[in-house]
């Protein structure tokens, strides 16, 4: 199987009501939102979105219909057991915000094959043999996208190659693989709501499942 490393995670809830200002750390540290041992980086508050940043790369964002709670670097942080705790304990110090559906999402990032080699793996294993391969002096990389939607949580996965732009251009590296698992919930399903949240860990493993599948 090929090889992956988890390079951030993102629980986002959808909702109706959400008050952006509200968002701030002595609101998180109040209501016991975050971890105490976490360190404050950055905060930004504006009235479309607030957003408060800790030194872990932890990143809370709210919209005024969504709450992003998403890991940079989740080797630094317990993710499985954080963030969710994280998730739940905001949306129950905020009971009066209609919540709804809950996505979520990784990104997994592979180291080799890169660059041309990268496309042309995707290109040989997953496409079928036609002559849309040569046309235009040929093709020369794909994005695919799998859906499975028969039954909640719906699980998409994305797989493309990694551009890296800086200042001398942009250069192919290996795959990125982003993955959504989506699971629709009525306003009063809170109960449901937030043991999906706190199955974020098993989504990674049932992700892990799902490469063993793929012809790399």
């Amino acid at each position: 199987m090929l090889s992956v490393k988890l390079d951030n995670v993102n629980i986002v809830i959808l909702s109706d009501g959400n008050n952006p200002r509200l968002l701030n750390p002595d609101f998180l540290d109040r209501n016991n939102i975050v971890p105490k041992e976490w360190k404050v980086k950055d905060v930004l508050v504006t009235p479309p979105f607030a957003r408060v940043l800790y030194d872990n790369d932890v990143q809370i964002l709210l919209e005024e219909n969504k709450l992003h709670v998403l890991s940079r670097q989740p080797d630094l942080i317990s993710w499985e057991h954080e963030l969710p705790r994280v998730v739940t304990s905001f949306l129950e110090a905020l009971p009066q915000v209609s919540y709804r559906s809950v996505g979520l999402n990784f990104v997994f990032l592979s180291d080799q094959p890169k660059g041309v080699e990268a496309e042309q793996t995707l290109i040989s294993k997953f496409l079928k043999q036609g002559t849309w391969l040569d046309f235009r002096q040929g093709m020369t990389g794909t994005v695919l996208e799998f859906q499975y939607r028969a039954t909640q949580p719906q699980m998409n996965v994305k797989i493309g190659v990694l551009e890296k732009r800086d200042s001398i251009g942009t250069s192919l590296e290996g795959f990125i693989f982003t993955v959504n698992f989506h699971h629709d919930f009525k306003i009063d399903e809170t109960k449901q709501r937030a043991e999906y949240v706190n199955s974020v860990g098993i989504r990674r493993t049932e992700f892990m499942k799902f490469m063993e599948t793929l012809p790399f």
